[in-house]
């Protein structure tokens, strides 16, 4: 049997091989500026290739291949800490953990997702990270959405609509030019390998007055990583964003999952991002129509409300196919349509001295 390991580097998806005995088969190859689609159809191709079978291995810092690779029939494990170093690993290391530590690995079957079997592990930290959240929240640093006190800007009947998951070649486009035959400005936070896939995309959402955030290089739960790995995801897709810009590097970013712990958060904060939350879930991923999605944020929108939404990470036409029902629904009501960073003003207002965002952000870029 063989073992893939998929590592998630500054130029791109790496697969390694080996074969039972922990022996590389072939030379290391790698998929850069690329979309997911390639890598995962080289892994089917190598499945169907291997010799009685291939097993691929990724950890919980890769959160875009799980789907397609467990829709196209390869066998998929997920290698979870303290395997890992600081969170994540190459594509030899990880490789070379389902040669020698099989049984120590999550199998993700069929209908199951990157992080199948830890969702109560999710909830508990994100709930451990509550005061912290509203002591972010109160100091401008943390938006959770629909939590404006009455007098302030979010208190009128504002919303934010913001689209993670992107920048994709068809649905991206789509969603830009519905919102420009609206008049409406949102936040699209980007995977850093799908910005170096489309900096075209990138250049034209800044270019059409839209804000850009920072969701990690290649959707990654965040509470898994240490320092490094902090660094090489959230540091990596902001230099890539503000290369394919021109715009500098975005201080907003929205952590995959929602994923959070107190400890992260902090970390964040320090390094001069903002946390982007939301209200209001669509779960547009789950393609349940558009009447459906449409309802769903009609429902339960409120003033100062942050709308998740997806660009990217699959098939987004009825996503495209409800914003305009949301918009004239919503325009009814009143809402008057915003970016995060106006629903944050009126509390960054009330700062203290806060380094400038900018300079800051680079922290998580440069150190070391």
């Amino acid at each position: 049997m063989w073992f893939a390991g998929v590592g998630l580097a500054r130029d791109g998806y790496r697969i390694a091989l080996t074969d039972g005995a922990g022996r590389p088969v072939g030379a290391e190859e790698l998929y850069g500026r690329c979309d997911p689609e390639r890598p995962a159809a080289r892994l089917a191709e190598l499945a169907g290739r291997a010799p009685d079978g291939l097993a691929v291995v990724v950890d919980s810092a890769n959160g875009l291949l799980d789907g397609l690779l467990t829709a196209a029939g390869v066998t998929l494990y997920r290698a979870d800490p303290p395997l890992l170093a600081d969170g994540r690993d190459d594509a030899r290391s990880l490789a070379l953990l389902g040669s020698s530590k099989l049984a120590e690995l999550v199998p993700l079957p069929p209908g199951s997702w990157i992080m199948s079997g830890r969702e109560q592990e999710m909830t508990e930290a994100e709930a451990a990270a509550g005061p912290v959240e509203r002591r972010l929240a109160e100091a401008g640093r943390c938006l959770l959405g629909g939590e404006a006190p009455a007098g302030e800007a979010g208190a009128e009947p504002t919303v934010a609509l913001t689209f993670d998951d992107g920048p994709h070649p068809e649905h991206t486009p789509q969603v830009l030019e519905v919102l420009a035959r609206h008049g409406i400005r949102a936040a699209f936070f980007c995977i850093g390998l799908h910005a170096t896939a489309h900096p075209g995309l990138v250049r034209r959402i800044v270019a059409e007055g839209h804000l850009l955030g920072n969701h990690t290089w290649s959707h990654a739960y965040l509470p898994d990583l240490g320092p490094l790995g902090l660094r090489h995801q959230l540091g990596s897709t902001g230099e890539a964003l503000a290369e394919a810009s021109g715009a500098g590097l975005p201080t907003l970013m929205r952590p995959p999952y929602g994923g959070r712990s107190a400890a992260l958060m902090e970390l964040v904060a320090e390094a001069g991002l903002t946390t982007v939350l939301w209200d209001v879930e669509t779960n547009d991923w789950a393609r349940p129509g558009a009447e459906v999605i449409a309802g769903r944020v009609l429902r339960r929108v409120r003033p100062g409300s942050v709308v998740l939404m997806h660009d990217g990470g699959g098939d987004r036409s009825q996503t495209v196919a409800a914003l305009p029902l949301m918009i004239a629904g919503l325009r009814r009501r009143g809402y008057r349509f915003v970016t995060p960073d106006e629903l944050l003003r009126p509390r960054r207002g009330r700062e203290a001295a806060v380094p400038g965002a900018g300079a800051s952000a680079r922290v998580v870029a440069d150190s070391g």
